[in-house]
């Protein structure tokens, strides 16, 4: 038995496997113990995987979600699993490949390409087997093959996630009952249709070579100085039409240039210095002071403005910083300018965050509070890859490689914390009855927070009235259907309540 048909036969067996562990059945420790079975399977297949290194840290991220989904079973742990997935697949394909944005991104296109593959290595196979030469599908079904292989993922998601249209999807198969159609056979076959489509990609990568990887060949972290190119001698008339549209680097408009950087970087300066002393005056030092609407501007408005004001200016450190006015020797105050501007957002970024903590401290945590704090820490280390830029020299294929990585490291760590329980102990502790926001952690909230609301009621016997009225709603939790979607937090809720 050939290599070729050792991976037909373990897509096979993870078509069946992932019937028989997702089938009426929700996220749990089924998802860790397929992501196994299709690691194991794809090493087995593909030893070399094991010797590429941004594979290997991608498959390390890939089971640490996973874990996380077992023991948090959250929104957040799953859309990292699933967005670490691509990676993997896409990391999978080439061993040249490590820019992490091509992984995702080739990761994406070889989820439906990897079914194409795996057709056109059949009938390579079929073909060679009965030596005759490798004929081609007719132009009609070519054209259809691949519609039908990008539409059966989304059949499968509107299903799930569509209760109207699963049962006219349903009615509409049982038109063909004489067929021995069952709505059982149809989900099993679109759950192994989606087996495949997951599992092809990474047993039968490209054999092509991408323009992606051409493409990423070209990066570097470093800068590198262009220089001008000695042109021939050429006739005035002929000199004069070629060096219109020459991009060949003027030591003057370098000069002019560094005199706008250096006006437009004193000018920002003077400006941002003047908010930050105002942030610090009412924001840091006289919290106490500010009225509850004008917290809520300051979060709901303020927050966001301020975020998109840092953003802009990473774009004008960007500009300035992206070609020879790096080693333009003159260049003495450009440098110590534009760092000033980098700390000085920092610090602005900190105080998005004291306004953010003081609006928790009035009004209570909540998820959108949480993701001003991660935005936050994901632009500070942003303007600290841009600082390094200033300093070393940096390309910005090393600021998008960089914040990349940041990016995802922190979804995976987003997705491994039970914000849930977090966000209820946090408020039930540090809050009034009558000042804690209860439909929002009832009916907002994951139903996962129950056994907390309903300890909280308990300890609290002189509320029996709101007590009540919320113990009503707790019915709304998950029941864990069965050993496949067991997950720790539905557990340890069901535990305690009972």
């Amino acid at each position: 038995m050939n290599n070729h048909h050792k991976k037909t036969i373990a897509i096979l067996v993870l078509a069946v496997a992932y019937a028989v562990l997702f089938y009426k059945g929700q996220m749990g420790v089924n998802l860790l113990i397929f992501d196994g079975l299709l690691l194991t399977l794809t090493l087995w297949l593909r030893p070399e995987l094991g010797k590429h290194r941004p594979f290997v840290w991608s498959v390390a991220g890939l089971l640490f979600s996973a874990v996380s989904v077992v023991i948090v079973n959250t929104d957040f742990s799953l859309l990292a699993h699933h967005a670490t997935y691509l990676l993997v697949l896409g990391f999978a394909q080439a061993r040249e490949l490590r820019f992490i944005w091509f992984g995702l991104l080739l990761g994406g296109v070889s989820l439906f390409a990897g079914p194409l593959r795996w057709w056109r290595s059949q009938r390579a196979s079929r073909a060679q087997l009965q030596n005759t030469p490798n004929s081609t599908l007719s132009p009609w079904l070519k054209q259809v093959a691949l519609p039908l292989l990008v539409a059966v993922p989304f059949l499968f998601f509107y299903l799930t996630g569509n209760g109207q249209f699963s049962k006219l999807v349903s009615g509409f198969f049982g038109l063909f009952s004489e067929f021995n159609i069952s709505p059982t056979t149809f989900w099993v076959i679109l759950l192994m249709l989606v087996a495949g489509f997951l599992s092809a990609g990474l047993l039968f990568p490209t054999t092509r070579e991408f323009r992606l990887i051409k493409l990423q060949s070209a990066f570097r972290d470093d800068m590198i100085r262009s220089r001008p190119e000695r042109q021939a001698v050429l006739p005035q008339a002929e000199k004069n039409y070629y060096s219109r549209p020459s991009s060949t680097p003027n030591p003057m408009a370098l000069r002019y240039e560094y005199r706008q950087s250096v006006i437009t970087f004193g000018l920002l300066n003077v400006l941002l210095a003047a908010v930050n002393l105002t942030d610090l005056r009412y924001v840091w030092l006289n919290a106490s002071e500010l009225s509850a609407s004008t917290l809520s501007h300051y979060v709901h408005v303020g927050t966001w403005n301020l975020v998109i004001s840092i953003f802009l200016a990473m774009a004008v450190v960007l500009f300035y910083f992206r070609g020879n006015l790096n080693f333009l020797k003159e260049a003495t105050a450009l440098p110590p300018l534009a760092r000033l501007w980098l700390a000085q957002n920092s610090i602005l970024a900190i105080s998005v965050g004291v306004r953010n903590w003081h609006y928790i401290d009035a009004y209570g945590l909540a998820m959108g509070r949480v993701y001003v704090f991660f935005v936050l820490l994901l632009m500070l280390f942003g303007l600290f890859t841009l600082w390094r830029k200033v300093g070393h020299r940096l390309t910005i294929s090393y600021l998008f490689q960089a914040n990349g990585m940041a990016l995802w490291l922190a979804l995976i760590v987003l997705g491994a914390v039970n914000w849930t329980n977090g966000i209820t102990r946090y408020n039930l502790a540090t809050q009034e009855w009558e000042e804690v926001d209860w439909y929002y952690l009832v009916n907002v909230l994951p139903a996962s927070n129950a056994f907390l609301i309903e300890a909280y009621d308990e300890a609290h016997p002189g509320e029996t009235s709101k007590g009540e009225m919320h113990r009503k709603m707790l019915p709304n939790t998950h029941r864990i259907a069965d050993w496949r979607s067991w997950n720790y937090a539905d557990w340890r809720n069901w535990r305690e309540l009972r």
